[in-house]
C-alpha cells in the first residue's frame, strides 16, 4: 500500500493503491496550529496563531503574536534548532505567506505584524499579503499599535497600505480567500463600558457550500448561548479554553465549558490553555486538547 499525501501548489489527496486505486480523499482546507497557548506561555506551548491551507497550497495566517517568528520556523522545520533568520533579505516560511487574519489587537495576536511587514517588505522579492480584518479594527491597529514603529522608513512615510493589501471587512460580514468563504463573528472579549475589546471568530467553509463547516472562537468568554447556536451549523468548533486555577473572565474556562451539552462537547477542540494543563478533556466529552503543530484536514461534503 503506498500513502501520497499533500502536494504543495496542487490538491490535496490521499490515494491508497493495492494493485489499483481503491480510495482517493480530497481535503478542501488544512488548519495548522503554529501554537495553542495562552498569552503568557512558554516555546512548549507558543502563542494561539494558525495557518489555514488552501487545496492549491497557499496560506493564510490566523493572527501574528509575538512569538511568529519562532513558531513559524519551527512549523516548517520542526526537527532544527528553530534559529532566526540574520537578514531581512533571507527567505522564510514568512515569505510564503499569501494572506493575514487578525481577530483583535492583544499582543498574543499582533505583536507579530512589524516583524511580518519589514521582513516581506525588504525582502528580495518583496510582495504585500493580503490583510483581512474588520473595518474599525483595522484602523485601531495602525493607529495605536504599530504606526509608531512601522509609520516611516529612511527617507519614506509609511502607511499600512504600503506594507499590505488591505481588505477590510465589514462587521457581521465576510470574505473570500481561494474557494473559502470566511465570516466574522464578533465574540465578546473584554467588555469595559463604551470601549469594548471585542475578538472576531472565524466561520470558515468552502465558497460553493460543499465542505466541512469549521468555527474558530478566537479569544472569549463563555456564551453558551452563542456557541450554542453556532454549533447547530458546523462540523467542528475551536475553542478558547483557559484552564488555571482562578477564572479571568475574558476567556471561556475549562469548568464552564463542561456544562455544555454533550452533542454540542462532540464537536469541541479546546486550544488557548495554560501551560500544564490538569485535565482530561476527552473523558469531559470534548475532542481534546489541540496540540502545538496538530494539523487537522476537512474533507468535502458530497
Amino acid at each position: 500500500m503506498l500513502e501520497c499525501s499533500s502536494v504543495r501548489g496542487g490538491i490535496f489527496f490521499i490515494a491508497a493503491f493495492s494493485g489499483y486505486l481503491s480510495e482517493v480523499r480530497y481535503v478542501h482546507m488544512k488548519i495548522k496550529f503554529l501554537g495553542v497557548g495562552s498569552a503568557f506561555t512558554t516555546p512548549e506551548y507558543y502563542q494561539s496563531n494558525m495557518l489555514v491551507t488552501a487545496r492549491n497550497g497557499r496560506q493564510l495566517l490566523v493572527d501574528c503574536g509575538s512569538d511568529i517568528r519562532f513558531s513559524l520556523r519551527e512549523s516548517d522545520d520542526p526537527d532544527g534548532d528553530c534559529v532566526t533568520d540574520t537578514s531581512l533579505q533571507e527567505v522564510t516560511p514568512a515569505d510564503e505567506i499569501d494572506a493575514i487574519y487578525i481577530s483583535h489587537l492583544h499582543a498574543d495576536h499582533i505583536g507579530g505584524m512589524e516583524w511580518i511587514a519589514f521582513k516581506t517588505y525588504f525582502s528580495l522579492n518583496p510582495k504585500k499579503p493580503k490583510l483581512f480584518m474588520e473595518r474599525k479594527l483595522m484602523h485601531r491597529m495602525w493607529k495605536k499599535s504599530l504606526q509608531g514603529g512601522l509609520g516611516f522608513i529612511e527617507g519614506k512615510l509609511m502607511h499600512l497600505t504600503d506594507y499590505f493589501d488591505c481588505r477590510p471587512v465589514p462587521e457581521g460580514g465576510s470574505f473570500g480567500w481561494e474557494c473559502l468563504r470566511f465570516t466574522l463573528v464578533k465574540m465578546p472579549h473584554v467588555v469595559a463600558g463604551y470601549e469594548n475589546h471585542s475578538s472576531y471568530g472565524l466561520l470558515i467553509e468552502d465558497s460553493e457550500s460543499h465542505g466541512s463547516k469549521v468555527f474558530i472562537t478566537t479569544d472569549t468568554q463563555f456564551r453558551p448561548g452563542l456557541i450554542g447556536k453556532i454549533g447547530k451549523k458546523v462540523t467542528s468548533i475551536f475553542h478558547d479554553c483557559e484552564t488555571s486555577s482562578l477564572k479571568s473572565v475574558v476567556h471561556a474556562h475549562y469548568d464552564d465549558l463542561c456544562t455544555l451539552p454533550s452533542a454540542l462537547r462532540k464537536k469541541i477542540w479546546l486550544y488557548h490553555y495554560q501551560p500544564h494543563p490538569a485535565r482530561q478533556p476527552e473523558a469531559d466529552g470534548f475532542r481534546g486538547f489541540v496540540r502545538k503543530g496538530q494539523e487537522f484536514e476537512f474533507p468535502p461534503l458530497f
